[in-house]
């Protein structure tokens, strides 16, 4: 994955998109959103297909107008889990789960372009993904890109909450007793809802691109999936121009079935 960090790219990103937008609740759309049209991508944020497809998505965001058209949703893959003591396993383990959490928190309290574009900050180095889901390497990619007050914006309360330790009956796990006090009862709240809903769905492999679709012919949604490093089921490209395309069609029918 490229990505020309760190920093015109992440300062341009930042200052060509719309501030306000965030992502909407996972799986709550509503016709309120019925002119917009639903773009989801299925990651683990430590998976190298998930970070190959945010880099080819990045573009797609980055393109003028575009966050204006679509309501964005990352859902994160893993497995619910009663007894877990946060509900779900991921399959890349606990950190996997901590910086899924983490990137949620960031989803709900921070308008796309600075979410992804911290996102971003985390897939770019070539230590990837060693650092997923350790706070202070989080930090720095807040601080890198800038604009963001960690307590004021919500993400201190979300992600840290009150650093209170969690039991945990496993003779074991002391070293993920630490990790998981640091994570806030928000982040471990919008994981299990978020890994329960992709659940659901019954979608496995990341990264998954679906955009949804009212062409006829299309039923209902166009696929892509990235596995193993190679794209998959992607009858429309897999290009970031091919996904700007898909969206404007998909967009200018919706209007047109709007105007009707």
């Amino acid at each position: 994955m490229r990505l020309f960090l760190v920093f015109p790219f992440l300062a341009g990103l930042v200052a060509s998109l719309p501030s306000q937008i965030h992502q909407q609740p996972f799986g709550l759309m509503d016709e309120h959103q019925s002119s917009k049209v639903n773009v989801s991508l299925y990651v683990m944020s430590r998976c190298p297909d998930a970070r190959l497809c945010e880099d080819v998505f990045d573009s797609v965001i980055n393109k003028e107008g575009i966050l204006d058209k679509i309501d964005l949703n990352i859902g994160y893959i893993g497995t619910p889990k009663k007894s877990e003591v946060l509900g779900v396993t991921c399959k890349h383990g606990l950190e996997e789960c901590i910086g899924n959490a983490q990137q949620l928190c960031l989803l709900n309290h921070l308008p796309i372009d600075k979410s992804y574009s911290i996102i971003q900050c985390q897939n770019y180095p070539s230590s990837f993904p060693r650092d997923i889901g350790n706070l202070d390497s989080l930090k720095k990619c807040v601080d890198t890109v800038g604009g963001v007050d960690w307590e004021k914006s919500g993400l201190a309360k979300c992600i840290e909450g009150k650093s209170h330790s969690t039991t945990i009956t496993n003779n074991d796990d002391k070293e993920d007793k630490e990790k998981i006090k640091h994570l806030g009862k928000e982040a471990k709240k919008l994981l299990k809802k978020n890994i329960n809903q992709t659940y659901e769905k019954e979608i496995k492999t990341s990264c998954t691109i679906d955009i949804d679709s009212t062409i006829s012919g299309k039923q209902g949604r166009r696929r892509c999936i990235v596995d193993g490093g190679i794209w998959k089921g992607c009858d429309d490209g897999h290009t970031a121009q091919d996904f700007i395309r898909v969206i404007e069609e998909e967009h200018k029918n919706l209007q047109s079935k709007k105007d009707d």
